[in-house]
């Protein structure tokens, strides 16, 4: 993997270098929040040559505490508190998880300022330093995936309520930064959304501790003059960043290294990648931004890449990780597999009662029966096994294979039977990746 030395570029890169001897977070993990805050508070007036808008959105995966994610983010904002801290204050948002909230969140920004002597202002910038809660909520609003990966793309999002009528919002400028650790990437990053291209939008970079520094160690934040006057620059008037000609043939030679590897990934992984061509391109404008050059350079290009190729190593690795993760978690029991467990452990034949102690929590009595009715590998039948009260209901392990005849009746003694064998439980397969690996 490149180290942020081939990454930084410009007075932001500077400033960081600068910040890092008093901090002990990822050099990488405060470039990519760095990224995303001041993208997102220049994404009113910079756009591309193809009027794209140039928010870069960035994840940081780590293991809790160790990865410093927090104080990544930290440093960034101490880095930028005196450029963008009164943007961060003001438009910094968090626990969004459906498509409507997105919409009425933008479309209340936007409503806030109208009026407003500088026009409509509808930044924002989504900090979810808690992901993985958030996407449980997000998968139970089926409008939200479509919504947040049409933001990205700068393209008009809206939605209709009996209360407020139609909102939209003609032109999204929202940006996103998020936390999270491997093992939650793993549990809710799913497949189905992967290869929808919803995370293809986002750039994962892997951080971890730089350093450990004494306790009483404080922070020393560089001189930023440079990226307040290259922030004020990009408030002026709209800003077009175009490639000069030699940074347009390094970005096609790019584009076509992305789509050779993409074509050696596997489809799942390949998803994550789509992308990757135009988050060079919008990490290249943002610092060319930072230099006050509409012009992206090749330099500005190569220090994209290197940044963009860093976080497509990260996904490999985050989602091999999580695929054979999977391969080694024990598989979860069905329901019929822990009643058979049950039923050998009493001898294949037991009382509801006596079957309902070791399932208290997976099981109760109406689900007990409802799971045996599925079953034919197990017979039930009411037995007064007492002088008083009902009848116990008696369940059997029996052989399913055995074949019908006919209308006959076989009247089965079960004082004489013989436990059957039981058959080994067929467990689906859990692994999400197998096959793809």
């Amino acid at each position: 993997m490149t180290t942020f030395e081939t990454m930084k570029y410009g007075p932001l890169g500077d400033a960081i270098e600068a910040a890092m001897p008093t901090s002990e977070a990822d050099p990488i993990g405060v470039w990519a929040a760095s990224l995303s805050l001041y993208s997102a508070a220049i994404s009113r007036r910079v756009r591309t040559e193809d009027r794209r808008p140039v928010v870069v959105w960035t994840v940081l995966a780590g293991r809790s505490a160790i990865g410093r994610k927090g104080y990544a983010l930290g440093t960034a904002t101490a880095i930028l508190g005196r450029s963008i801290g009164g943007f961060i204050h003001s438009r910094k948002r968090s626990g969004v998880a459906s498509g409507p909230s997105l919409v009425d969140m933008l479309a209340g920004l936007e409503l806030d300022t109208m009026g407003a002597e500088g026009g409509i202002d509808g930044r924002c910038i989504l900090l979810e330093e808690e992901w993985a809660s958030v996407l449980k909520t997000q998968k139970k609003c089926s409008k939200f995936s479509t919504m947040f990966r049409t933001a990205w793309d700068g393209k008009p999002i809206s939605n209709r309520t009996k209360k407020d009528g139609l909102q939209s919002v003609a032109q999204p400028l929202l940006g996103f930064h998020a936390h999270i650790t491997p093992g939650e990437w793993g549990k809710y990053v799913s497949s189905s959304e992967a290869l929808g291209g919803s995370y293809n939008r986002l750039l994962p970079v892997l951080v971890e501790r730089s350093k450990m520094l004494p306790y009483n160690n404080r922070w020393v934040v560089p001189d930023t003059s440079a990226i307040r006057d290259a922030y004020d620059w990009s408030l002026e008037e709209d800003r077009v960043m175009r490639f000069s000609a030699e940074a347009g043939e390094r970005f096609d030679e790019i584009r076509a290294l992305v789509e050779d590897r993409m074509a050696e990934l596997p489809e799942l992984l390949a998803s994550y990648m789509e992308r990757s061509a135009e988050q060079v391109q919008r990490v290249a404008a943002v610092l060319s931004a930072t230099e006050m050059a509409e012009e992206i350079s090749r330099d500005a290009v190569e220090a994209a890449w290197s940044f963009v190729s860093y976080s497509m190593a990260s996904v490999e690795k985050l989602v091999k990780d999580a695929a054979n993760n999977n391969e080694g978690a024990k598989p979860m029991k069905t329901p019929e597999d822990l009643v058979r467990e049950v039923l050998a452990r009493y001898g294949g034949k037991a009382k509801s009662s006596d079957l309902l102690r070791p399932l208290w929590g997976k099981l109760n009595a109406a689900a007990l029966k409802e799971t045996v009715e599925g079953m034919d590998d197990v017979r039930t039948w009411s037995e007064r096994t007492g002088g008083r009260g009902a009848p116990s209901i008696m369940y059997e392990l029996i052989d399913a294979e055995e074949p019908e005849v006919g209308a006959q009746v076989i009247e089965f003694d079960h004082h004489k039977s013989k436990v059957k064998p039981i058959p080994e439980p067929r467990v689906a397969v859990s692994n999400i990746f197998e096959g793809l690996i």
